[in-house]
């Protein structure tokens, strides 16, 4: 099997950005970078170094509430929970803030803030004492599956559904957007997953799922679920995890924290343009 994903990791960020976009721009569309230096790091501090180091893979963007809006965003698990007590999803909720299971999706799904999100890199600080792993799932080979086994519904998840995206709207920008799960006609093929968020959809718009809907979705769903589609792996700290958005659909299982042991999951999530033509490469 071919490792050149994993890079260990050098002061010199042009050169390790270069090496980076070898394992995004190529198989398997992500990269691992190994041995970062966060020992001296606060969190806070954390979210300025993280942004710094990848600006030359790409253009770092601005995510987070409005009016508190950062370049680095600390996912950690802070009390929040994106279900309500009858199982229904709350509102609102930033999932990267809690420490529920989290479907598969990609976090240019929605749109966040007007921004498309070609990248996005993960930076761990810190491990939780159980769980947490990540798993990741080419979306290339979803699509040939969809494209052979349920060429109906891969048709569907090509036209339009709504997405629910309150929670990355600011203000004047509409709660929900309608774009297809694959949009396969431009240069690059722009993917939106996230079932969640299309749930949440018809309590704004007042337009249910039809059974074709939701059977598209069942469809991704189960293709998804493949275990031999799936690469899985538990960031360690240091590890600085990069992925083409588009090209790698991810998860992340649910997770236990032991703030008495020293044991808390704490990543920085940058979210990542590509550089336009003939800007810092």
């Amino acid at each position: 099997m071919d490792y050149s994903w994993q890079v260990p990791y050098t002061d010199d960020h042009h050169a390790l950005a270069n090496q980076i976009m070898r394992g995004l721009d190529g198989f398997p569309g992500f990269a691992l970078v190994s041995g970062v230096p966060v020992d001296d790091l606060t969190p806070e501090q954390a979210c300025g170094f993280a942004p710094e180091l990848l600006k030359s893979v790409g253009d770092p963007l601005l995510q987070g509430p409005e009016g508190a809006m950062s370049l680095g965003w600390l996912v950690r698990d802070e009390g929040s929970s994106r279900f309500r007590s009858d199982g229904t999803y709350r509102p609102g909720i930033y999932t990267s803030k809690s420490a529920d299971d989290l479907d598969i999706h990609n976090d240019g799904a929605m749109n966040p803030h007007g921004h498309e999100v070609d990248m996005f890199g993960l930076l761990c600080l810190g491990t939780a004492s159980a769980g947490g792993e990540s798993t990741l799932i080419r979306t290339p080979a979803v699509i040939e599956v969809l494209r052979r086994e349920f060429p109906r519904e891969f048709e569907r998840l090509c036209q339009p559904y709504a997405f629910e995206r309150s929670h990355v709207a600011q203000s004047g920008q509409a709660p929900v957007m309608w774009a297809p799960i694959f949009d396969l006609g431009g240069a690059r093929p722009r993917v939106r997953c996230n079932r969640q968020r299309v749930e949440m959809a018809p309590a704004i718009t007042g337009v249910p799922l039809d059974a074709s809907d939701l059977a598209a979705l069942d469809a991704l769903d189960e293709v998804l679920g493949r275990r031999d589609l799936q690469y899985k792996l538990t960031l360690a700290r240091g590890d600085l995890l990069v992925v083409d958005d588009n090209a790698v659909l991810h998860k992340r299982g649910a997770f236990t924290d032991d703030p008495a042991a020293g044991q808390r999951r704490c990543l920085v999530r940058v979210l990542l343009a590509r550089h336009a033509a003939g800007g810092q490469a």
